[in-house]
């Protein structure tokens, strides 16, 4: 099975504190969630940053005379 990106949020999984995340194999992490010991993360697209391509403003700030 594949793994997937957990969110601890009930219990100490693996050592790791609560709150923390790390990759369980499916089957795993679907039985903990079910407990209530783990959030799955749904994995989205990574989405490019608008401003990444667009020319950078100065900021330079104007004398008023």
């Amino acid at each position: 099975m594949a793994k997937v990106k957990v969110k601890t949020t009930g219990a100490i999984v693996d050592g790791q504190p609560i709150g923390s995340t790390l990759e369980l194999e499916e089957a795993e992490a679907k039985r903990l969630e079910e407990r209530g010991y783990v959030e799955i993360q749904k994995s989205a697209p990574k989405k490019v940053a608008d401003d990444e391509d667009k020319p950078k403003e100065s900021r330079k700030k104007k004398k008023d005379d």
